[in-house]
């Protein structure tokens, strides 16, 4: 698992290590390059765009392993994003559709979910399953 705090992501720097981090992590899955590719820069976006800066956001990136099947989670929390903010951000960066996350026209990621936190803010949450 990796976790990024938004307040300890000040400059471009901090985001280009989080990239680096993000790359090494995913790597370990053994994504095949271009799903590495789609997954940081998305990674990438998305800690630019909901975290950076930011003193009640963060990122967390997990791997699941269900006996021949393995999956990378991406959560991302805003408190002070709404909903309609970062769908917005969401269909002018990528398509949003009907719930479902399309990147480049094609479908790439298994799961997307934006909601409303309970208290306030945003939860986004992806899910990329490896493919044997």
């Amino acid at each position: 698992m990796r976790y990024f705090k938004g307040k300890k992501i000040k400059n471009e720097l901090d985001l280009l290590k989080l990239k680096v981090e993000a790359i090494d992590f995913i790597k370990s899955m053994k994504f095949k390059k271009t799903d590495l590719d789609k997954l940081t820069d998305l990674i990438f976006e998305l800690a630019a765009e909901f975290i950076f800066n930011e003193s009640d956001a963060y990122m967390s990136l997990v791997s699941y392993s269900y006996n021949t099947k393995k999956e990378l989670e991406v959560y991302v929390y805003n408190k002070h994003t709404s909903v309609e903010m970062a769908r917005e951000f969401l269909d002018n960066k990528y398509n949003l559709m009907k719930g479902t996350y399309l990147y480049e026209d094609t479908k790439f990621v298994d799961v997307f979910e934006l909601k409303p936190e309970e208290k306030s803010g945003i939860g986004i949450r992806i899910v990329k399953f490896l493919k044997p």
